[in-house]
């Protein structure tokens, strides 16, 4: 349970980034449908990322406003293993004008 506004944003943009299409009953299109992307050729793996991030936060939370992504793979980082990428985002919500930042490790 969270005691803050923004906290229980932050929660519920880490389920929406880490759900996959399908999980949710009734709402099949529910998540960012991230993990199938790390089955497909690296070469435009963020932006593809990037964009499927943005679209599910438009439908599912319109209410945040992403000020910046920063998407990580093992090109970027050696510490980050094959089929695993890393998402950092910057946002804030818009009701209450505050900021904050989450990041995920999203693996195959």
């Amino acid at each position: 349970m969270n005691e803050t506004t923004i906290d229980a944003v932050k929660d519920d943009l880490k389920i929406l980034l880490l759900t996959n299409h399908g999980e949710r009953l009734i709402h099949h299109d529910f998540g960012a449908n991230l993990k199938p992307l790390l089955f497909e050729p690296m070469n435009d793996i963020k932006e593809r990322i990037a964009d499927s991030i943005s679209s599910a936060v438009e439908k599912w939370m319109p209410f945040v406003n992403i000020k910046s992504m920063d998407i990580k793979d093992t090109r970027d980082d050696s510490s980050i293993r094959d089929n695993e990428v890393r998402v950092k985002l910057f946002f804030s919500v818009a009701a209450t004008g505050l900021e904050e930042q989450l990041e995920v490790s999203i693996r195959a």
